[in-house]
């Protein structure tokens, strides 16, 4: 396994939760997040497990109105696979591209909210199974 590969399998390891955010490509998360999630999971010699016991958050992407929302169940099954846990709450966040104002802030406040409620969610339930 490349280096690189075990150095970024050693930093899944080393924390309790993931907030993971991807653009949706033709229903689907992108391949490039695809891949990565494939290289931690594979074994290694004296490798750390990376993904039993942790928490993801989902969050989605795109320009279109639906802001990735057919690509989380996808990303949800995958992970539920590699035996994390997933937060109910997720964000499909709908005309990406015109959706940050000039300082890269959520421009509607209801996004901003829905947000903040996943991250909410992902630090409870990191923190209720790592008790």
């Amino acid at each position: 396994m490349p280096a690189a590969a075990l150095e970024l399998k050693a930093q899944f390891a080393a924390h309790d939760g993931f907030l993971i955010a991807s653009p949706e490509y033709n229903g689907f998360f992108s391949p490039l997040l695809k891949n990565t999630l494939d290289w931690v999971s594979r074994p290694a010699p004296d490798a750390p497990t990376p993904y039993a016991g942790k928490t993801a958050g989902l969050l989605a992407a795109s320009p279109g109105a639906l802001g990735g929302i057919r690509c989380l169940p996808h990303l949800r099954l995958l992970l539920t696979n590699l035996g994390v846990t997933v937060s109910p709450a997720q964000l499909a966040l709908g005309h990406a591209d015109q959706a940050f104002d000039s300082a890269g802030n959520l421009g509607a406040p209801n996004q901003q909210k829905l947000l903040e409620q996943v991250v909410a969610d992902l630090i409870r339930l990191a923190t209720a199974i790592r008790s």
